[in-house]
C-alpha cells in the first residue's frame, strides 16, 4: 500500500514537471513569435519614417542619405531628423 503511494506521488511530480516543460516550450515558441511580429512593426515604421526623411531631402534639392546611414540611428534621432527636415521645408515655402 505504501508503494503505490510512492508510485503515485512519484507519477504525479513527473506530470507536473513534464506540464512546466511543456508550458515553458509553448511559452518560448509564443515569445518569439510575438518578438518577430513586434520587430516587423518596428521594422516598418522606421523604414517609413527613412524614406519620408529621404524624400524631403529630395525636395530640399539635398541628395538623399543612404538608407543604410540612417538604419543605424535610433527611431528618436530620425523623428527628430523628420521633424527639422518638415521645417526647414515648410521655411523654405514661406
Amino acid at each position: 500500500m505504501h508503494d503505490g503511494r510512492e508510485k503515485a506521488e512519484r507519477d504525479y511530480q513527473w506530470a507536473v514537471r513534464r506540464a512546466r516543460r511543456v508550458g515553458i516550450e509553448i511559452g518560448i515558441e509564443i515569445g518569439r513569435a510575438e518578438g518577430v511580429q513586434i520587430g516587423l512593426e518596428k521594422g516598418q515604421e522606421r523604414g517609413v519614417v527613412i524614406g519620408k526623411i529621404q524624400m524631403l531631402e529630395q525636395l530640399l534639392g539635398e541628395p538623399p542619405t543612404p538608407t543604410e546611414r540612417l538604419s543605424r540611428r535610433s527611431l528618436d534621432e530620425l523623428n527628430s531628423l523628420l521633424a527639422q527636415l518638415q521645417e526647414r521645408l515648410r521655411s523654405r515655402g514661406e
